[in-house]
This record gives C-alpha cells, structure tokens and sequence, in this order.
C-alpha cells in the first residue's frame, strides 16, 4: 500500500520555530539534499536568510558541512518562497514569486543563484499573471523553471485549474491552461511532483482536513493526461495535524515521490523533524 511505510522520523539539528518557509533541496549540486529553511521573519541579519542541513545522519547538522547565509533579497511577505534549480548549474537557487504589492500589478519572479551564495539576481521580471489571482490558490515552479499557478479558488470550470506561464518565454506565455480532474477544495497542501514529464509535472493534492480516511490522503493528477487521469488517491499512515509542512520528495528515487512532513510545532524532540513515507 502506497504511503503506509514511514522509512524515516527523525529530529533534527533545527531548533522549533515558525520564521519561515522550509524545503528539502539540493544546494550543494552533488545529488544530495537538505532541509532548507527558508528564513523571512526574525533574522540576525535583517535579509532573508537560507539555512541548510544536509542529510548527514539525517540532518544533524556538521558546521564544515552547513550552509547558513544571508542573502540579497530584503525582508518582506507578499509572495512565495522556493527553493528551485532555476540556473540548472545543479544547485538550488532562492526564487521568489512576488504576487502582491508588485507596483505594476503583474506577479513576479526573482531569482537570486546559488552561485553567488544568494548573493546576486540573475532574474528580476515581470510575467504574464496578473496579481489579481493572488489568493486564489497555490504558486509554485516546477523542475523545468516554468512558472505554476494551481487555481483552487473561484475557478469558472468549477474544477481546480493548472496554468503555466513558461521559463522560455520569460513567463510571457501561457503553455498550458487546463481544467484538472479535481473538484475545487481547499483541506490541505497542493504541490508539483518532484520530476517532470516532458516539461510538465504531475499535480499532487496532500488532504490533511476532512479526509473520509481519518488519515492524511494523497491523490495525484498525471501531467500525460493533461492532468484528467488519476495516478494515486491513497489514505497514508499519518494522522492528520497541522503543525508543519507537508511536500512531495524525490527521497527513495522512485517512479512516484515520497510524502514528506517536516513538522515545526509540537515536536516530541524539542527540534524540526522529519517524516517520510515512502511511495
């Protein structure tokens, strides 16, 4: 059964707290990764700040190993935080799509690379989105680096949207917009497969509230069917809670992702911890 096994729970070298966003990502460009804190609130340094431990003992941390750094983007909260290979060097640049308070009311990109220890920009546009959407469902990037917006909210079609605004294009263009299998709702995580299908990914849905199961759900849409055929819609061994971040992983390497849940609130361990049930 799919998400029944939990092949990894452990704490880890981060203290609890709630400054941020967190992600498992390759930063070192070696096919590895780390949790990732994404920190936006409450810095030493008053900028954004990346934090990284690698899976080293399951992520207790080793100084010479770290990374923890300031970066050129100043504080502030009107967007999406990710960690994402926009470059394609291997490593995980700091993206963040601005959707609110833009001043030219278009949704932005910002990249600052990985190269550069998120030091420099090398992407600052405007795209095709208007920010009249914001709030209306999830941003995101897939692996290719085109641009995602998940409708989830007032959708004419009455089913959740996928539209995508490519990197090619400078995210001028629309390549797809389409009406997916899943009827509008809003009880949980919606996110993007870890891997891509020629050029596109599968859309995943994490229902962490008013499952019929009583356990966290995962269901999935395949990117090959235009995202109309259903790939898995599976009950899991974690009981629902809402304490921290739900995300779909490349951890075992497999065909699917692994559901991961990087707990940050109420932790037995006094630490972020780290859940993964294996596909």
């Amino acid at each position: 059964m799919a998400y029944q096994r939990k092949i990894l729970q452990t704490g880890t070298f981060f203290k609890t707290e709630n400054n941020g966003v967190w992600s498992f990502a390759d930063i070192y460009g070696d096919g590895s990764h780390s949790l990732v804190c994404i920190k936006t609130r409450n810095t030493n340094s008053g900028r954004i700040e990346v934090h990284g431990s690698p899976n080293v003992l399951h992520f207790q941390q080793h100084q010479q190993h770290s990374l923890s750094t300031s970066t050129a983007f100043n504080i502030e909260d009107n967007g999406t935080w990710l960690m994402q290979d926009w470059t394609g060097d291997g490593k995980a640049d700091l993206v963040y799509i601005k959707t609110r308070n833009t001043g030219t009311g278009k949704v932005q990109v910002h990249v600052a690379d990985a190269a550069s220890n998120y030091q420099t920009f090398v992407l600052c546009t405007d795209t095709r989105f208007g920010c009249n959407d914001d709030g209306n469902g999830t941003w995101t990037m897939s692996r290719e680096g085109d641009l995602v917006f998940i409708k989830t909210r007032n959708c004419v079609s009455r089913k959740v949207e996928y539209y995508v605004a490519s990197k090619a294009s400078n995210y001028q263009i629309f390549t797809q917009q389409a009406k997916t299998d899943f009827d509008v709702e809003d009880n949980g995580t919606w996110c993007l497969a870890p891997k891509c299908h020629k050029g596109y990914a599968d859309l995943y849905y994490i229902k962490t509230r008013n499952t019929e199961s009583g356990m966290v759900e995962v269901r999935a849409v395949s990117a090959r069917s235009r995202w109309k055929r259903r790939l898995i819609d599976a009950a899991t061994s974690f009981d629902p809670e809402d304490n921290g971040q739900w995300l779909m992983v490349d951890f075992t390497h497999q065909k699917l992702p692994d559901l991961a849940y990087i707990k940050t609130r109420s932790t037995g361990t006094g630490t972020i911890e780290f859940h993964v049930a294996g596909h």
